[in-house]
């Protein structure tokens, strides 16, 4: 019988905006995943949270949180006791 998958934006997911230091620090309730079962990317316009358990996939995309901001390329990633810390630069869009 084959598994189905099934994919949800459903997990604990916090996001936080420090203007003052121009950082987004983006934190999720990933247990029980393992290390190997989440993939998180970025762009300047957005970062992409996936985490597969079993049979369900939880996938989540963030943008910037003011519409003229973008991402830059200070981004850190960590996993830590289930949870993940992602955290990135934000900037002003030239030409805005």
């Amino acid at each position: 019988m084959p598994s189905a998958t099934h994919t949800t934006t459903q997990f604990p997911t916090r996001a936080v905006h420090d203007r003052s230091t121009g950082r987004l620090t983006v934190v999720v309730d990933a247990l029980p995943a393992p290390v190997d079962d989440i993939t998180v990317t970025a762009s300047s316009t957005r970062v992409y949270l996936r985490i597969e358990q079993e049979d369900t996939t939880f996938e989540r995309v963030v943008s910037p949180p003011v519409r003229l901001e973008e991402f830059t390329d200070d981004r850190e990633a960590v996993y830590n006791n289930g949870v993940l810390t992602v955290t990135v630069g934000t900037e002003r869009r030239y030409g805005h």
